[in-house]
């Protein structure tokens, strides 16, 4: 895959937080396990950064979606996942499954919202409710765009549809040209592809803070309710 503008600039932002952090590049090498050679040529844009050393970018403290594409995650209170990991952890994926559900069910009775934002939040909910898509955001963004043949995708990215299985199927990390690049098509930034929090409740925070006052009241009556179930 040919280097493009905006990896080159992922690059030079790198370059830029490393000085941030004061270190120097053995010192960014060692910090995230490898050799100052195969971390020079990383930064230099000669080889290609893996998705494993953007979690562990991530484990530095960086911002990894404005590293790979100059951009942040919204910004929300988070009131949903604050309230539903109040519970202990065997109750957590019950709970996040039915409340889906149910702000599914809000969702669909609204005819007045025209963000586009909230719209796409939607989608994204609606194919994570589904069991074939749930743990995967590329099965999501595939049946969200209604595309059957991953090579669709595969060659959308400049990849192997070999390589693309892998990562829809959680058995590789995507790396930083292909997060890029699923930014610029999808516009769902990098850091959802890497399991870095929970895509599912991050969502259903964002499409809470867009709803009214009365349906976040609905939502929150809804949660205290279940508490008499779990």
């Amino acid at each position: 895959m040919e280097y493009t503008k905006q990896y080159k600039a992922f690059c030079k932002r790198l370059s830029i937080y490393r000085k941030l952090l004061d270190y120097n590049q053995l010192h960014m090498a060692d910090v995230l396990g490898m050799t100052k050679p195969e971390y020079v040529n990383r930064e230099s844009g000669r080889s290609l950064v893996s998705g494993k050393d953007i979690r562990k970018l991530s484990d530095t403290g960086a911002d990894i979606d404005e590293l790979l594409v100059d951009s942040h995650r919204k910004t929300s209170p988070h009131v949903i996942s604050g309230m539903v990991r109040e519970y202990d952890n065997n109750t957590v994926e019950y709970m996040k499954n039915i409340l889906s559900d149910y702000i599914i069910y809000l969702c669909e009775k609204k005819k007045d919202n025209k963000n586009k934002a909230f719209i796409n939040n939607v989608k994204l909910l609606k194919a994570m409710d589904k069991d074939s898509t749930a743990d995967s955001m590329l099965k999501c963004i595939r049946d969200i765009n209604k595309i059957t043949d991953q090579q669709v995708i595969s060659d959308s990215l400049g990849i192997s549809r070999f390589k693309y299985s892998k990562i829809e199927n959680n058995k590789e990390y995507p790396d930083a040209m292909v997060l890029i690049r699923l930014y610029e098509l999808y516009g769902y930034v990098p850091s959802m592809y890497l399991k870095l929090y929970d895509i599912q409740l991050e969502i259903m925070d964002y499409i809470y803070d867009d709803l009214t006052q009365n349906e976040q009241k609905q939502i929150i009556d809804f949660i205290d309710n279940l508490k008499n179930f779990v």
